[in-house]
């Protein structure tokens, strides 16, 4: 099976402000020793949250996901995709205001279906064969 590659571009102005969204997030401080078991299962069970994953409602392997940002995002989207015209054609999608890729691996949703859509933070640009030996 081939595998492919979402593309999300956004605006969020520091690569921190996009990390929050795209990457899974725990809480600080983590649990020392001093901290008493109930008061430690209660903070895993908060934890990770990840605003993108519940925007999406897909289970995502935060192993396969990647957040650039900043100058030579687009430069690096071309070395990802296997497909010589799906190259200028995402470029031409993607705002130019935006500052952030956010690219999900087939991998990351175990090779599933599905229907990724925008969020209120990203747009999604679609679905493309990756090459995978790129990111090796």
């Amino acid at each position: 099976m081939k595998q492919t590659l979402h593309v999300f571009s956004g605006k969020f102005g520091t690569r921190e402000n996009a990390c929050n969204y795209s990457e899974e997030q725990w809480e600080s401080p983590a649990p020392d020793d001093s901290w008493s078991d109930e008061a430690y299962s209660a903070w895993e069970d908060r934890k990770p949250f990840w605003v993108l994953q519940d925007d999406l409602d897909e289970h995502l392997d935060s192993d396969f996901i990647e957040t650039i940002f900043g100058k030579g995002m687009l430069n690096y989207l071309e070395t990802q995709l296997l497909d010589q015209s799906d190259k200028q054609k995402v470029r031409d999608m993607i705002p130019k205001e935006h500052d952030t890729l956010v690219l999900i691996m087939s991998a990351a949703i175990d090779e599933r279906k599905v229907s990724f859509f925008s969020t209120s933070k990203l747009d999604y640009h679609g679905e493309y064969l990756w090459d995978p030996k790129v990111y090796a």
